[in-house]
């Protein structure tokens, strides 16, 4: 699979990449490819309940869990952008001025390949990902779609059909090590937030299965 650079890799939240694509990231920058991130929320609302963890400081942390984990991967901070919009609601903001918002960060470097999470993986902020970010990229650019909750949450009809994209895989491999350091610097989503039972909590199987691999992606197959 040969993707060209600039490379844009856009997460609902922070995390989402490192699970999804971490080591397909870790592998195009060993390579030498130019690899920019879009953040498109602010990651605060996975513990509503913590009073240690109030929202503010919570997007805070994330944003620099996020910033770490992609630097482990190669992607430095200069290569970044963050939207700030609002975690667990983003399917409620104007898809219009999301999609200006996402057209003016791609001003850095007008990616070749976007990588984001496919149309249907099971989360709300995902689902609403999909129209801004491909309305906003370049003509021609490749758009390949990678999976997160796919495994866990889909249903049958989740999955694209054979007819509506190519699927490819990519081997977690010599790779494995750096993503799982990118994983692990999104402590708040491992159990640094105690004092919210509710919050949210990556599963060890969920963490398992992304290090294990391989990671799945799908290109939407062209009329």
């Amino acid at each position: 699979m040969t993707l060209l650079g600039p490379v844009w890799v856009a997460a609902p939240h922070p995390d989402d990449e490192a699970l999804g694509c971490g080591a397909l990231l870790a592998a195009l920058t060993a390579a030498g490819r130019e690899v920019w991130a879009l953040l498109l929320t602010d990651g605060g609302f996975s513990h509503p309940g913590s009073r240690e963890f109030p929202r503010d400081r919570l997007a805070a942390e994330r944003a620099a869990e996020w910033r770490a984990g992609l630097g482990v991967l190669g992607v430095p901070p200069e290569r970044t952008a963050a939207l700030n919009l609002p975690d667990g609601a983003l399917a409620a903001c104007d898809p219009a001025e999301v999609e200006r918002l996402v057209r003016a960060a791609f001003v850095s470097a007008p990616p070749a390949t976007l990588l984001l999470p496919w149309r249907r993986d099971p989360h709300p902020d995902h689902r609403a990902a999909w129209e801004p970010l491909t309305a906003a990229c370049p003509p021609g650019a490749r758009v390949l779609g990678y999976a997160v909750w796919l495994a866990e949450r889909g249903a049958v009809a989740d999955w694209p059909a054979p007819t509506e994209a190519r699927a490819w895989t990519w081997a977690v491999g010599e790779h494995r090590a750096a993503k799982a350091r990118a994983v692990a610097a999104h402590a708040t989503q491992l159990g640094r937030v105690t004092d919210d039972p509710g919050g949210f909590t990556l599963a060890p199987e969920m963490v398992r299965r992304a290090l294990e691999g391989p990671e799945l992606y799908f290109e939407e197959m062209m009329g």
